[in-house]
This record gives structure tokens, sequence and C-alpha cells, in this order.
């Protein structure tokens, strides 16, 4: 009899690599439960970028930073997949990986988190925390009175500070306070005022190739794949990949499916969110990594090259 994945499941409970904080942890978990009864466990790991939290993430190596130590796991084999936000992944990801299957997206949106309805309700000089710098280009381009403050950590140290009185409102993401069903006030921002980061609200089980276990427990985690939100991100990491491939840019870019067509925008900033530039395309969905290749084209040569990127 061939061997397949259920047999390699029996003899070793599939093994997830994620990180260790509360929101890390509640997505594994939905992984966990759409592959059940599959037996699994978690491999709990610590990254870089949840340990250094006094610096932007430009500064520590970028948002690879919270996938290098799962990749290691992975490649090691300790783990036979790894859980991410995908909009913390590179669009480089280690040699010997892959992505075996994309989540059903959450909400991709941005929120304001605090006492505010909207951006322009702020009041004057009003201090935002965020780590990202594509939201604090575009905070600037709105408001270019707004005090940004840098805001790392997990989501409940985030809210904690929030609480504290050090900022006036804090952004975050929609997927994340949903997936956390947290008790707090928020409000989504539109994607015409707040655009939001290539691959946000979406899940990516990244898993090892090339080793008889790997290739065998595929399958597994090809069964979660949403055709929709894969065709989706694809397009939008492809404009990052064009344009930058890391964080170090402010840079969004969403797309949406109607039908068998690919929609997408994308718009990259200035740091000081004085210059902002936008392309938009559509067409064949099978064409999605060309079309957001098209696109970062575009804007870079909108922006006049990648020396508006330094």
């Amino acid at each position: 009899m061939t061997t397949n994945f259920v047999d390699y499941a029996s003899e070793r409970p599939v093994t997830l690599a994620s990180r260790m904080s509360d929101l890390a942890r509640a997505q594994t978990d939905i992984v966990r439960a759409r592959l059940s009864p599959t037996p699994t466990q978690v491999l709990g790991l610590s990254t870089k970028g949840d340990e250094i939290l006094d610096r932007p993430l430009v500064e520590i190596g970028g948002k690879g930073v919270f996938i290098k130590t799962l990749e290691v796991a992975l490649l090691d084999g300790r783990a036979d997949a790894a859980v991410h936000s995908m909009k913390d992944m590179e669009t480089e990801i280690a040699p010997g990986t892959a992505i075996g299957a994309v989540l059903p997206r959450e909400d991709s949106r941005d929120a304001l988190v605090g006492p505010f309805e909207t951006i322009q309700a702020l009041p004057h000089g009003a201090v935002i925390g965020t780590a990202s710098v594509r939201r604090s280009a575009l905070l600037r381009n709105l408001r270019p009175d707004l005090q940004i403050n840098l805001l790392r950590g997990n989501i409940n140290t985030r809210l904690a500070r929030l609480q504290a009185g050090e900022f006036d409102a804090i952004i975050l993401a929609v997927a994340g306070l949903k997936r956390l069903s947290l008790p707090v006030i928020y409000t989504p921002l539109s994607d015409s005022v707040m655009p939001a980061a290539a691959a946000q609200g979406a899940l990516a089980i990244q898993i090892r190739t090339g080793n008889e276990r790997a290739d065998a427990l595929a399958p597994l985690f090809a069964q979660l794949n949403c055709a929709e939100t894969h065709i989706c991100v694809t397009a939008e990491r492809a404009v990052l990949a064009a344009v930058d491939g890391s964080c170090r840019t402010p840079l969004s870019a969403m797309a949406r499916l109607d039908g068998d067509a690919v929609h997408v925008t994308a718009c990259v900033l200035s740091e000081d969110g004085q210059q902002k530039f936008e392309a938009r395309a559509n067409g064949p969905a099978s064409l999605a990594a060309d079309i957001g290749n098209d696109i970062g084209r575009q804007l870079l040569d909108l922006c006049g090259g990648r020396q508006f990127l330094a």
C-alpha cells in the first residue's frame, strides 16, 4: 500500500511551528482545527522580532525576523510546517521550503483603536502608535500634524500602552483583533483612507520540500488552500517583490477577485508621507503574478525609480 499523509501523521503528530504570542497561537489553532482529526502538536518559538522591541523592524533585519527562526525549525526537521501571518513574510522564503497553503482571508483592513472614529477626528498633534512604515507614511499624508511614535510588541502589550495613556490612538490590523475576540473599541478604516499591506489578513502555511515525510504531508496542507485568497495574495506579493520585497518601503497592495478577473491596486509613499504614487490594473486571475509585477514596475516608474526608496 502506498504511504500517505495519514500514515505519517499516525506515526508522529504533525508538528506546526508557531511564534509564542497569543495571536500567533490563535492563528495556529485555526490551522489545527482545519486539520482535525489529524493529530497535531505545536512547537512554540521565540523570534528575534519578538525579543527586540525598542527598535523599528528595519533596524533589526526587516519583517523576516519573525519568520527565520520558524524556517530553521522546518529545515532541521523539528517542524513539519510553520504558520505565519502572510504579511510578515518577505517575498523570498528559505530554499527547501514552499507555501503549502493560504487560508481564507480574514478582514484585511486596518483598525483605529481608541475613542476616535476617524483619522480626521483625532485632535491636532495627537500621538499615534504604530510600528508600520506604511501606516506611518499614510498617517503623515493624511494628517501631517500627527505625532507618530514607535509601538511594538504583541497586541495585548500595545493595548496596555494605549490604556496607560501613552497614545491617543493606535493602529492595528482588524484581523488580529477578530482572531483574538478582544473587547476593545476600534473603527475599521476604509481602503481609501488606509490601504492595506500586501497579504494582510491572510495566513500562510510554509512547508518543507524534498524529503519523504514532507512530500507525503504536502497534500494534507494543500487541501486547506483557499484558491481565491491565494490568487489575491499572489498578485499583492508580486507588487511587493517588484518594488522592494521587505518592510522597508511604505507600500500598499490590494487585490480582489471578480469571477475570472483579478483587480489590483497599489500605492507607494515617501517615508514622510508627502509623496504618494498609485497604480491599478486588472486581468485574468491566471496572470495574477504578472499583473502584480507590472503594477510594481509602474510604481517604480511613477516615483522615479529605486532611489525614491532609499
